[in-house]
């Protein structure tokens, strides 16, 4: 559907012009419509609109007297972009929207208030309400950005103190990409008779999109990541979790001469629009981002998502790699796994409820390397059957394992009957033992 077709303010659809913004999406569609008449649950995956989905029925009440929609967001990056997609619309009604968040002055943030339109997290939204500042006991709207994030998070106890001051009559809108049963409970106890409309969510095939993973250490993380840049030829979506760390990374991905442009929540939207039309015409195969600068990318042939940094929560792994593999195309997915990664690294694995298969990247190469944590125990070390060609020591076996790269650190119990034994080296390191010379035979894994 058009926007001008739809039954909405006409400062709204100049609002929406002016971004360049003419066919609603989906979820606009679908939401718009219903969220201007009572409460509504919207199941939608990341990127499909859903800030214009709620958004346009909240301006569709507005006075511009007091504080009258809370829009509720797990980060401040999101804060910033919502807020940011709230004052292009407020501009034509004449009213106020702020963003509120923690990591900056709150006196700001105070100054600015009342808004017609308040953005937060809700740490920072409590914060302002238990100091008197911020009264949203005659909020029309209360609107839950990503519930099921904020659920992650450990913000669903602060949303249920938040829920309680508001008034019986607002409006509510939750908006998620999955339901798990906490958000579900929030939903029938503070809603009122709400639609649901499930669309797509954020879900990855395993088949269209081949996902491995690095070891690295910080030191060697960039040398990598340019190795596979050119190994592999490609259209590269690389996630940092940080604006400074994707603007660092860029740069240093130009010096090396790479085409790589970057996006990210700061930036205005002329320059992301120029750089997104870039990706987009193939002008450049490389771009950097954050999670929230990518939300709405919708790029078509993505061959590559490179997580440069590992995601803190899993639902971002799964939106991540998400870019890739689509309409039935091939996609590889790598991240680089620093040690300070691995307990984030092995929750993803949980989450998506597969093992991620390890390459190498030495002298150069990228080579697919046998994954042995399927045989590892429960502490990360594999066993390996031996044959030795004469009669040694336990000794002369760590002083050979550490010639070919394997530290005493990552070798278990050694046991030595004759000529054979069995040991136990750590998964990561158990593919060097092939090569220990000491050793005449050897099975990996063999118990």
């Amino acid at each position: 559907m058009n926007f001008e077709e739809m039954d909405i303010d006409k400062r709204t659809k100049k609002a929406l012009e002016m971004r360049g913004f003419s066919e609603a999406t989906d979820v606009q569609e679908k939401a718009i419509p219903f969220a201007m008449k009572g409460d509504v649950i919207v199941q939608s995956k990341t990127g499909s609109g859903k800030t214009l989905a709620f958004l346009i029925p909240v301006f569709e009440d507005i006075s511009g007297r007091g504080n009258e929609a809370l829009i509720l967001v797990p980060t401040r990056e999101l804060a910033q972009q919502v807020e940011k997609e709230a004052r292009s619309i407020a501009k034509m009604y004449g009213v106020k929207t702020i963003a509120i968040y923690g990591g900056v002055s709150i006196e700001n943030q105070i100054r600015n208030l009342p808004a017609s339109v308040i953005v937060g997290t809700p740490g920072r939204v409590m914060d302002l309400m238990r100091r008197g500042y911020l009264d949203i006991s005659k909020i029309k709207f209360l609107v839950l950005d990503e519930a099921d994030r904020m659920l992650d998070m450990g913000f669903i106890d602060d949303i249920r103190w938040i829920i309680s001051k508001t008034n019986p009559d607002r409006r509510m809108l939750l908006y998620s990409a999955t339901m798990p049963k906490e958000i579900i409970n929030l939903a029938h106890r503070y809603m009122k008779n709400p639609k649901k409309i499930a669309l797509s969510t954020d879900t990855i095939s395993p088949k269209e999109i081949k996902q491995y993973y690095v070891e690295t250490d910080k030191r060697d993380k960039f040398r990598k990541l340019v190795t596979i840049l050119r190994s592999e030829k490609g259209k590269y979506l690389i996630f940092c979790n940080t604006k400074n760390e994707v603007q660092y990374l860029g740069r240093k991905l130009r010096n090396e001469k790479l085409p790589a442009r970057e996006i990210h929540g700061d930036m205005k939207q002329g320059a992301r629009t120029r750089v997104m039309n870039d990706f987009k015409a193939n002008r450049v195969n490389i771009l950097v981002a954050t999670d929230v600068a990518s939300r709405g990318i919708d790029v078509e042939g993505i061959t590559h998502v490179i997580n440069y940094d590992v995601p803190r929560y899993p639902k971002d792994y799964v939106h991540r790699i998400g870019r890739t593999g689509r309409m039935k195309r091939d996609g590889k997915a790598i991240s680089l796994v620093t040690p300070d990664d691995i307990e984030f690294f092995m929750r993803i694995e949980d989450y998506i409820g597969m093992k991620i298969n390890r390459i190498d990247v030495e002298n150069g190469k990228v080579e697919v390397k046998k994954d042995y944590r399927r045989v590892a125990d429960r502490y990360g070390m594999v066993p390996v059957k031996f044959k030795t060609n004469g009669r040694i020591g336990e000794m002369d076996i760590i002083r050979e394992a550490e010639k070919h790269g394997i530290n005493e650190d990552s070798i278990g119990k050694i046991e030595i009957y004759g000529n054979k034994g069995i040991m136990k080296v750590r998964y990561s390191h158990v593919h060097k033992v092939n090569k220990m010379r000491i050793f005449e035979d050897v099975k990996i894994g063999a118990k």
